[in-house]
């Protein structure tokens, strides 16, 4: 989740719709409050573990960190080599699981295309918005961290790409993650001819603590709204999903770079070209993927 949580278009909430742990998570995030900081500061993990499900959170954020120091770079890696093919499987990922939020709808009426319809023009008025400069003012930087979190808690909505629009996502995503990396090397003795860049950890700490805030009371937000309204929520994701898809449209060539200086350029195909053969496959790959991994989740469940 951690993973995906860093790709612009990808939302980590939708990974933990497809896996089976969503609701587990919305619920426990819902529990935190002031109570828990003492019992951190006490070191009194079997409380923490029992009235918050500590355990459980802490693999999460474990995660979530260890993704920005690792598996995002080798997704860095794949972009910069195979980026048509790395698109094609996560945009036939994204497709599969908004199938599987349709086919777990249970009732269908007209009433059920309202929320759909709002959630697809609120994607494609998100798709198709031009980002700001980046901002380093440090007010705007906790709001980023606040916003950006959203895309852990809520299905379909990318919180990458919401930092994008915000002209933050280069700085907050790529240059604070990799000044905050050599900073680790030089306290642990294996750096030593770089230095520590202050502002950019001074960014990165106010970002997490907007972070923080975002999730416990975007968790609470969305853990009331489905306990209320869980068919509504999944129908309105189901119609972001579908409008923020041209995001994901592997032909747009808008990886990091290109999402943050230009427009986006919706382009198509040609199927004479052995590479689009070759990316349509990868999106059927993809589709086969989480399909037969939500196949396997209910079987075991």
């Amino acid at each position: 989740m951690g993973t995906v949580n860093k790709l612009p278009g990808v939302s980590g909430g939708l990974v933990a719709l497809l896996t089976g742990f969503y609701i587990e998570m919305i619920n426990s995030l819902r529990k935190i409050n002031l109570k828990i900081i003492p019992l951190i500061f006490k070191l009194n993990f079997s409380k923490i573990n029992k009235n918050y499900n500590g355990l459980f959170l802490f693999i999460i954020l474990t995660g979530i960190v260890i993704s920005y120091f690792t598996t995002s770079k080798l997704l860095d890696f794949l972009f910069n080599n195979y980026e048509l093919f790395v698109w094609s499987a996560f945009f036939g990922m994204i497709l599969a699981s908004n199938f599987i939020l349709i086919q777990n709808l249970k009732n269908w009426d007209f009433n059920s295309f309202i929320p759909i319809i709002s959630g697809l023009i609120l994607g494609l008025i998100i798709s198709f918005t031009d980002p700001i400069e980046e901002n380093k003012n440090l007010m705007f930087i906790f709001f980023c961290g606040f916003i950006s979190v959203s895309g852990m808690i809520i299905p379909g909505l990318s919180g990458s790409f919401l930092l994008i629009l915000l002209g933050n996502y280069k700085l907050l995503l790529i240059d604070s993650v990799n000044s905050l990396y050599n900073s680790l090397l030089i306290l642990i003795g294996i750096e030593s001819n770089i230095s520590h860049n202050l502002e950019l950890l001074k960014i990165v700490l106010v970002f997490t603590l907007g972070s923080i805030l975002g999730l416990i009371l975007l968790s609470n937000f969305l853990s009331y709204l489905i306990r209320k309204h869980e068919e509504t929520v999944n129908q309105f994701i189901i119609g972001f999903v579908f409008g923020s898809l041209i995001i994901l449209w592997p032909w747009n060539h808008a990886i990091e770079e290109s999402l943050i200086n230009d427009n986006l350029d919706i382009t198509f195909p040609k199927l004479t070209e052995i590479t689009n053969i070759i990316s349509i496959i990868w999106i059927c790959i993809g589709l086969i993927t989480v399909l037969s991994i939500n196949n396997y989740v209910k079987k075991k469940n």
